[in-house]
C-alpha cells in the first residue's frame, strides 16, 4: 500500500508541472490576443462628420489679401451640414472692417481632411484646405488653393 501512495503521489508531482505549464500558455495566448486586439483598436479613428463640427466657432486668420497683410477673426455657429452665417471682422491696408460672411466646409473625408470656402463680400471669398483634429475641437486652414498674392492661413477653435 506504501508503495502505491509513493507512486501515486510521484504521478502527481509530475503532473502538476504539465499542469502548470498548460495554463501559463493559455494564459500568455488571451494576453497577447488581447493586446494585439487593444493596438487594432486605436488604430481605427471613429470618422469625423459634418454633424460632429455643428456649434459655435471663431476662426482666425492672417496672411496676404488682395489689400495687402490682413488679419481677419470669423465668428459663426456651423449647422449639421458645414454651413456658418456670421461676423467677419478684419484689418487691412484697406482698413477695418466688419461684415457679415459665409463659411462652408465644402467636402470632408472621415479622416478629417477637406476643403472650406470663407466668403468676403461680392466677388471675394478664399478656398481653404482643412484638417480637423481627432477630438474635433479644433482644425486649421491653409489658402493654398487660389495661389496668387492671396495667401492665408489659420486656426478654428470650437467655443
Amino acid at each position: 500500500m506504501k508503495h502505491k501512495m509513493q507512486t501515486e503521489n510521484t504521478m502527481n508531482n509530475h503532473r502538476q508541472p504539465a499542469r502548470l505549464a498548460v495554463l501559463a500558455v493559455l494564459l500568455l495566448a488571451t494576453v497577447g490576443s488581447v493586446v494585439t486586439l487593444s493596438s487594432a483598436q486605436e488604430r481605427v479613428k471613429p470618422a469625423i462628420t459634418f454633424a460632429q463640427l455643428a456649434g459655435p466657432w471663431q476662426i482666425a486668420i492672417v496672411g496676404n489679401t488682395g489689400c495687402g497683410v490682413s488679419s481677419l477673426v470669423f465668428t459663426g455657429t456651423l449647422n449639421a451640414s458645414g454651413t456658418a452665417v456670421g461676423d467677419l471682422t478684419f484689418s487691412s491696408g484697406c482698413g477695418p472692417n466688419t461684415t457679415t460672411q459665409t463659411f462652408t466646409i465644402t467636402s470632408l473625408n472621415t479622416n478629417g481632411t477637406g476643403t472650406a470656402a470663407l466668403t468676403c463680400g461680392s466677388d471675394c471669398g478664399w478656398t481653404f484646405y482643412i484638417q480637423v483634429s481627432a477630438n474635433k475641437q479644433v482644425f486649421n486652414l491653409v489658402d493654398v488653393v487660389d495661389g496668387g498674392a492671396n495667401v492665408l492661413a489659420g486656426t478654428a477653435i470650437k467655443r
